[in-house]
């Protein structure tokens, strides 16, 4: 009997071993993904900007936002004074896609109002989970390790990672802007909206993807 009761336990925790190493590889596998879509999309990508996109998959904007006014009067002044972007119309963020970018050109092809986005904006600041925020630097340098592991092409790589992790031991709830050469190559204009935000407001995600 007790031979059998070992088997047993062996077997559930042989079983739990092989499902905590089957779920490893696929959040890996789904990382790397994740990290070749931003490096295929945006080549001249620094750190910081790997960084950002899935910061705000984790944590959208980082901060609650509660004027919806204010963020349709920012969103106004933005419109009047950026060129047209060249990022994706609606971009999925990092490799759990909590978080989209909604390029602001959608509202001037009239896809969406000022407003709307504004609303949806504000409402997706508020979503933001105190627990992911604690184990964030552990997941940023895992997403770190996987770049390193398959030697991704990321510019100024190592001067990069030790200044982040300088910055994450002061303050392990960092946020990051874009760095320069993203700007200059890319113009990026967008707000970022919860995935569920999102089909409230506008729609299947799938069917606003391509348009532009």
């Amino acid at each position: 009997m007790k031979t059998k009761v070992r088997k047993t336990a062996f077997t559930v925790a042989y079983i739990a071993v092989c499902f905590f190493f089957s779920s490893c590889q696929t959040r890996e596998k789904q990382i790397e993904l994740a990290l070749l879509a931003q490096l295929k999309t945006y080549p001249e990508s620094r750190l910081q900007d790997v960084y950002k996109n899935f910061y705000q998959d984790c944590f959208g904007t980082g901060h609650a936002i509660s004027d919806t006014a204010m963020v349709a009067r920012y969103l106004k002044n933005e419109l009047e004074n950026s060129p047209v972007s060249l990022a994706p119309p609606v971009e999925p963020l990092g490799w759990r896609h909590h978080f989209v970018r909604v390029n602001i050109d959608l509202v001037r092809q009239d896809k969406m109002s000022v407003n709307q986005l504004a609303e949806a904006f504000t409402i997706s600041a508020a979503m933001v989970n105190e627990e992911d925020m604690h184990q964030w630097p552990d997941e940023w340098h895992f997403i770190v390790s996987i770049i390193e592991k398959r030697k991704l092409p990321v510019k100024d790589f190592k001067q990069d990672k030790a200044h982040i992790d300088s910055l994450l031991h002061e303050n392990p709830r960092m946020a990051m802007h874009h760095s320069r050469a993203f700007n200059e190559y890319y113009g990026p204009h967008y707000r970022v909206v919860a995935v569920p935000v999102f089909e409230q407001f506008f729609g299947n995600i799938s069917n606003c993807k391509s348009r532009k």
